[in-house]
């Protein structure tokens, strides 16, 4: 393998990996809506109404985990 086929090799694993890095970055969950249901201090709070039994229960393909304000932030 050639000089100019390492830097190639290189430049194309460098630029796989920062796409992937960026699609992972971006990909952002939504907000907690600014009004008076989700007010909340805790994650705890938020289960009460998205929890498996709750009136609006998260999706399949959400994560599991009781830690809502690690990913969700607040609206201002």
């Amino acid at each position: 393998m050639n000089r100019t086929q390492k830097i190639l090799l290189i430049s194309l694993v460098v630029g796989v990996a920062g796409i992937a890095f960026l699609l992972r970055e971006l990909r952002q969950p939504p907000l907690l809506p600014a009004d008076a249901d989700h007010r909340l201090d805790t994650g705890e709070a938020c289960v009460s109404c998205h929890g498996p039994t709750g009136s609006d229960p998260r999706g399949p393909n959400h994560p599991l985990g009781e830690d809502c304000l690690r990913c969700h932030g607040l609206s201002p």
